[in-house]
């Protein structure tokens, strides 16, 4: 990875920090995994640019739909094999 590419990721991550409170619990996990990798310049994944990018996009999305980063969770409520729909 070149020092600009890393640069740039540098400068992302510090506008994400910027917004960790608004990040749900799996977006602050990977910030701070990323912020690890980051520390020092690195190989690096070209995929963690376009992670950072869709993180800072989920944050502005949940702030137009009035969403705290608490409220978008990863589950999803699908009724059990055993019930009956309505």
């Amino acid at each position: 990875m070149s020092l600009v590419a890393h640069a740039e990721i540098r400068a992302l991550l510090d506008r994400l920090g910027a917004l960790e409170d608004q990040l749900n619990p799996g977006e602050r996990e990977m910030y701070h995994a990323l912020v690890e990798t980051y520390a020092v310049p690195t190989q690096g994944d070209p995929h963690d640019r376009t992670c950072i990018e869709v993180i800072l996009r989920n944050i502005e999305v949940r702030r137009q739909l009035g969403m705290a980063g608490a409220d978008a969770t990863r589950s999803i409520d699908l009724p059990h094999a055993d019930e009956k729909p309505d």
